[in-house]
C-alpha cells in the first residue's frame, strides 16, 4: 500500500493519484525482498576435560623445588613440609577447574617425601 503524502490516504502500490484528494502520489521503487535462510548457524563448543591443568602442575613442582631449597638451609629438619604446603596451596589457588583435594594433598605429600628421601632427610 503506498500512502498519500498529502492527505495520509491509503493507495494502490500501482496508483499514480491519490483516490481522495487527487495529487499525484511520488513513484517508489520496487526493490526485491531479500530471502533469508532459514537455516540456524551451527555452533560448537568445545569440550574441555576434566582435571588438573599441566601447566599449573609445573608451576607447583617448581615451586615446591625453590621453596624446598630456601626452607632446606632456614629450617632443616620440616622444609620438605612446609615446601609440600606451599604447593599445595599454589595448587589449590590455580587449579581453575574443580580437581580433587584429596588428590592433591596425596600429590604433594608423595613429592615431599620423594624429595626428603632423595636428600636423605
Amino acid at each position: 500500500m503506498v500512502y498519500c503524502p498529502y492527505c495520509g490516504e491509503k493507495n494502490r502500490d500501482d496508483a499514480k493519484f491519490c483516490k481522495k484528494c487527487g495529487n499525484a502520489l511520488p513513484e517508489i521503487e520496487k526493490k526485491p525482498i531479500k530471502h533469508h535462510s532459514t537455516e540456524e548457524p551451527v555452533y560448537s563448543v568445545e569440550e574441555k576435560v576434566e582435571g588438573l591443568e599441566w601447566d599449573v602442575a609445573i608451576i607447583a613442582a617448581f615451586i615446591l623445588l625453590i621453596s624446598f631449597g630456601i626452607l632446606r638451609v632456614i629450617l632443616p629438619q620440616i622444609a620438605p613440609w612446609l615446601a609440600a604446603a606451599f604447593s599445595l596451596l599454589y595448587l589449590l589457588s590455580a587449579a581453575k577447574k574443580k580437581v580433587s583435594i584429596p588428590f592433591l594433598i596425596i600429590i604433594t605429600l608423595i613429592i615431599a617425601i620423594s624429595i626428603s628421601a632423595f636428600i636423605g632427610l
